[in-house]
């Protein structure tokens, strides 16, 4: 999760980005659509956050405008109108790992349906959504470039998931088609130093990066956000927005 000062991250010049709510198969999702999109950047948001809440409704535009492509954000498992909402503290008992599966369908089945604009090329997790993000990228062979924000093996924040850290580290052993960006913070609560690399050095080949900002979990500079958008336009054979300056 990142603070509200993401509203301030917008681009000098903004793109005309159509803002509107969408349903797949009782999955729901907010969709934002650049002029001229041709295809998708798949944003999983924080837990206790969702597709509706401010950072995350900023976050969406400001990646929509940024690179281009149509964002969809989907609400997670037990979190905004699939409520109850999860609002932080304990999780129940391998809440994590036993949502994997369900979230991996959602985004594909969310992708298949707004194939009409063109295929998920882009992933970007912040914390849960990373942790899902892992195994839905190793599940969509057209994404180009992955970003996990604040992401790695958790051992914090009330999260008691034996089985997740052997399907994460699985799922990222799969991760053989896509550039991949970790950004994390060297005092995270949440996911530790030691737990980042585990799953990191887990991914194979040369297409991977890691790097790490001073603070804590929620501390988020404008540099690190802004470094995953470059990150991503470098790999997707990013078209430059109609009415913007390179």
């Amino acid at each position: 999760m990142i603070p509200s000062v993401v509203a301030t991250w917008y681009p000098t010049i903004l793109q005309v980005v159509l803002e509107e709510r969408i349903e797949t198969d009782g999955i729901p999702g907010k969709l934002y659509s650049p002029q001229g999109a041709e295809g998708l950047l798949l944003l999983g948001h924080g837990g206790a956050q969702s597709k509706d809440s401010d950072r995350f409704a900023a976050l969406s535009r400001f990646y929509a405008e940024g690179t281009g492509l149509a964002v969809v954000c989907i609400d997670a498992v037990d979190h905004g109108e699939r409520g109850p909402v999860v609002t932080g503290g304990p999780l129940p008992g391998e809440w994590h790992s036993n949502s994997i599966g369900p979230m991996v369908r959602d985004w594909v089945e969310t992708a298949e349906a707004l194939s009409w604009i063109g295929p998920p090329i882009a992933y970007v997790g912040f914390s849960m959504g990373a942790i899902f993000g892992v195994p839905t990228v190793g599940s969509l062979a057209s994404i180009k470039a992955a970003v996990f924000v604040v992401g790695g093996i958790p051992a914090g924040g009330g999260i008691q998931d034996p089985p997740l850290r052997p399907l994460l580290l699985n799922a990222a052993s799969k991760l053989v088609h896509t550039q991949v960006l970790m950004v994390n913070k060297t005092q995270d609560e949440i996911f530790p130093v030691v737990g980042v690399h585990e799953l990191f050095d887990a991914i194979p080949g040369p297409n991977k990066r890691l790097m790490f900002w001073e603070g804590k979990h929620d501390d988020w500079p404008t540099e690190a956000i802004d470094y995953t958008v470059a990150f991503i336009n470098s790999h997707v054979g990013r078209r430059a927005p109609s009415g913007s300056v390179d």
